[in-house]
């Protein structure tokens, strides 16, 4: 049995998460496998893309932007509210929309379909995670991670590079909280 949180398309094909039964030992070797062989030789001696001006969505300009601040070190109450409210509305959604309205509904026909936009909210989890060391910002990168893996194919190179970068925090942070737990996973090596 294959991880099954990595469709064709999570966007398209919605993961009922908290549905889910306790899968034990298998479930994690399944995890961890998904991780290990979601790259392989053709991130390797690639030359880096070429990209065209893109136009900045709403959402994709104020995570880069969050991200920075994050990466600076700023945690501020600001900053981890704006987090929230974009870990709350993924959570909801499973979705990531290009532009939200005052209320933090998303203006749905901006659409949800900017990668960059998914590979910015992942990394801002993993620097929001690595400061306050709360869970849900964990638990809520592995179903960004979970929905970028499904959609691989879909990157370009850029976004593959970066997603590997992603990936590679991510498992350094569950091997981390496995020994922190002493978890002894003795089936997986």
């Amino acid at each position: 049995m294959a991880y099954k949180y990595i469709t064709d398309n999570n966007l398209y094909e919605k993961q009922t998460y908290m549905y889910s039964t306790y899968g034990g030992e298998t479930f994690i070797k399944e995890y961890i496998d998904s991780r290990r062989e979601c790259f392989g030789a053709s991130l390797k001696d690639i030359e880096e893309e070429k990209l065209t001006d893109i136009i900045s969505t709403p959402v994709r300009q104020d995570l880069g932007e969050l991200c920075e601040r994050l990466r600076g070190g700023e945690h501020s109450d600001e900053v981890i509210r704006c987090i929230n409210r974009y870990v709350k509305s993924f959570e909801v959604r499973k979705r990531l929309y290009s532009a939200y309205d005052s209320d933090w509904k998303p203006i749905v026909e901006t659409g949800f379909e900017d990668y960059e936009s998914y590979l910015l909210f992942a990394d801002c989890l993993l620097w929001v995670y690595q400061y306050t060391k709360c869970l849900k910002y964990f638990s809520c990168l592995l179903k960004v991670d979970d929905t970028l893996l499904s959609l691989q194919n879909r990157l370009n190179q850029k976004e593959k590079k970066s997603l590997e970068c992603i990936v590679s925090r991510e498992m350094e942070f569950f091997y981390r909280l496995v020994n922190e737990n002493n978890i002894v996973m003795e089936m997986i090596k």
